[in-house]
């Protein structure tokens, strides 16, 4: 990017974080309040009502088994969830202004995941001084992978974003299927607890990945590679690709449609 398209993506960038943040009280403090409400809550049913406790968690309790891949997973899909609508949501944008068009659906991500970013850091923060010892060494470990869940983020968004200035439905259909991606990834269990055939479809779910190396390298000090470590980065990097090509090739015809 050149010095204006770079100053007009930091624009939009500081545009969404207001908007959807700063702006109100309420806006900022729900950033918080929502993920912390939902973690209590499965707290509560899971180790209250259910008695569950994770078997692969070793000397672990529920709670910071839970938060360490559930506060990336909430900023992967709300990331997801506000691009989706982000081209016909500036359609007064598209073709007024000579920029580069994916940058809109680009600036929502990265302004999601930089207020996210903050909320896991105090999240983390809570973690250690409640008791459960974390692999600060992981830390350095933790930003590639966030790095990484980034990118993922940015290939579905120019993807969805883009299906979704012809196909207006995507909108209604992507909630449900955010909340099955959810329930499918082994965020509030281990995949250790899933029958051995269910376990081995598991592995193509690419989110799997993540939280399980959130907390390999967070909560266990595990930094052993295997095949995975590559595979799933290479799959990251290919969709992002893919939404690259997709978004470009369409989005000359998204003035028609909006």
């Amino acid at each position: 990017m050149n010095l204006l398209t770079d100053n007009f993506f930091r624009q939009l960038v500081s545009r969404a974080i207001r908007t959807d943040y700063l702006e109100n009280v309420t806006g900022f403090a729900w950033l918080f309040i929502q993920p912390l409400m939902l973690l209590a809550i499965y707290t509560f049913v899971f180790t209250t009502i259910f008695k569950a406790r994770v078997p692969d968690s070793g000397d672990v309790a529920f709670m910071p088994y839970l938060a360490v891949a559930f506060w990336p997973w909430t900023a992967f899909s709300e990331a997801v969830l506000r691009s989706s609508t982000a081209i016909s949501a500036n359609a007064a944008l598209i073709g007024k202004v000579a920029i580069p068009t994916e940058m809109i659906p680009l600036s929502t991500v990265t302004a999601t995941f930089l207020m996210h970013l903050v909320g896991y850091a105090a999240v983390l923060a809570v973690i250690a001084l409640t008791g459960t010892p974390l692999q600060w060494g992981g830390l350095i470990a933790v930003l590639p992978l966030l790095g990484l869940l980034f990118l993922f983020a940015c290939g579905l968004a120019l993807l969805i974003s883009a299906l979704q200035v012809f196909i207006r439905d995507v909108s209604q259909i992507l909630p449900p299927l955010m909340t099955f991606w959810f329930f499918a990834t082994p965020i509030l269990y281990g995949s250790s607890v899933l029958p051995p055939q269910v376990a081995a479809v598991m592995r193509f779910n690419p989110m799997s990945w993540y939280v399980e190396r959130l907390r390999d390298v967070l909560l266990f000090g595990d930094f052993s590679l295997s095949v995975s470590d590559l595979m799933v980065p290479a799959f990251t990097l290919l969709v992002l690709g893919l939404g690259f090509r997709f978004f470009r090739r369409i989005s000359g015809h998204f003035e028609d449609f909006l």
